[in-house]
């Protein structure tokens, strides 16, 4: 699996430098059914400690807070590991690094003309696409096997081309629990706002999303290349419909 990430990260990136040079944003390679589109990512700035309060007055800040457990000092981790929910972890596979794992450049791409270069690459990274999704599928199945057999075991398990351990994921909190025994500052400083139940709220009526808007501001802009099958971008497409459609029912609701 190692070697198709390998190879489907060189063949994106042989598109998206061909999607430079021709200096489109988006392509659709209808016959293939693979898109290619860059996309802009904003990052921002907020006030934190003000948005958080302005949250808090309101009575909602506990719903919109998701809390990471590593930002908990150990003796909060301690108090609150019986209430807190455990989360299975998994298998993982670390490869040994060697050099048959590395892709190297193609020369009959580069004697053909762009143009006939690209849907071949496009056609190999969508074939080798299907081929690493099922492969992923197995190995999800497999490795909830393997976790079952592993037990308590903390060391790693040798291999001939690498080694098995397991990753053990940290607990799980909501931020209602973690209020009933801890105070305020500490949801501060281990939260971190969930913007799509911020939404959600501003839908019901609680507020404007423009009140949220003046705690943050653009840190920066970033752009990433994205590349994937038409009918996966007509599923995202399909959930973001479904999500702006429940969020004006629920508007007109109010």
């Amino acid at each position: 699996m190692k070697q198709l990430e390998n190879e489907l990260s060189y063949l994106r990136n042989k598109i998206m430098e061909y999607q430079e040079k021709v200096g489109l944003e988006r392509i659709e390679w209808r016959k293939q059914g693979v898109v290619g589109y860059f996309s802009r990512v904003h990052f921002y700035e907020e006030d934190k400690v003000a948005l958080f309060d302005y949250l808090y007055c309101l009575g909602i800040l506990p719903y919109v807070v998701n809390i990471h457990w590593a930002k908990l000092l150990t003796e909060e981790q301690q108090k609150l590991e019986g209430v807190a929910s455990k989360r299975e972890g998994y298998v993982r596979y670390w490869p040994k690094k060697t050099q048959s794992l590395i892709v190297k450049d193609l020369n009959d791409d580069v004697a053909k003309p762009l143009h006939e270069g690209i849907v071949d690459w496009v056609s190999k990274w969508k074939a080798l696409k299907w081929k690493y999704d099922s492969l992923e599928k197995q190995w999800i199945v497999l490795r909830r096997g393997a976790l079952r057999e592993w037990g308590g075991r903390k060391e790693k398990v040798q291999l001939p081309t690498g080694s098995l351990s397991v990753v053990r994921l940290q607990p799980q909190i909501q931020a209602v629990t973690l209020l009933k025994h801890l105070d305020i500052s500490t949801l501060i400083r281990s939260g971190t706002i969930n913007y799509e139940m911020v939404i959600e709220f501003a839908a019901k009526g609680y507020f404007n999303k423009a009140d949220i808007d003046k705690f943050r501001k653009i840190k920066d802009i970033s752009v990433r290349y994205i590349l994937m099958e038409i009918q996966n971008e007509d599923k995202k497409y399909e959930y973001r419909k479904r999500k702006m459609d429940y969020f004006s029912e629920i508007s007109r609701q109010m």
